[in-house]
């Protein structure tokens, strides 16, 4: 009960555009984790760490997010899934304001990453093409 009330408060506040951004997120969880976990754990993962970065536990919160954000997370990633989750979500959300630079054609600009998560993205998808 206190999940579902408490995705809900979560969702609106970390995603700006929320079905684009969270399918995005889903993606980039998925690469870091090599598919090893569900939608369901990655978002679950995905809200309540950066649920506890984001929100003022100083400040007014809904007793079902507070609940929700202070019980453990359903999946554990090892220290290596880890390492990658915060380096590509470290700045995450980030003001709509964002200014995305002109002459960067990666389709990785428009989402919220550090220039490192952003290359190894990069070379995961030239290893796939490789690959094929």
């Amino acid at each position: 009960m206190a999940e579902k009330k408490a995705i809900k408060g979560l969702e609106k506040i970390l995603f700006i555009s929320e079905s684009k951004q969270k399918k995005h997120v889903l993606q980039l969880i998925h690469q870091i984790t090599n598919q090893r976990i569900t939608d369901d754990q990655a978002l679950d993962y995905f809200l309540k760490i950066k649920g506890l970065q984001t929100i003022n536990f100083n400040g007014p919160i809904d007793y079902w997010v507070k609940k929700y954000l202070l019980s453990s997370t359903k999946v554990k990633l090892n220290y290596f899934e880890q390492v990658k989750f915060y380096e590509t979500f470290l700045n995450f959300p980030v003001s709509q304001l964002r200014v995305i630079r002109k002459t960067d054609k990666s389709p990785l600009s428009n989402f919220p990453l550090t220039e490192a998560a952003q290359e190894l993205i990069r070379q995961s998808i030239q290893l796939k093409k490789q690959q094929a």
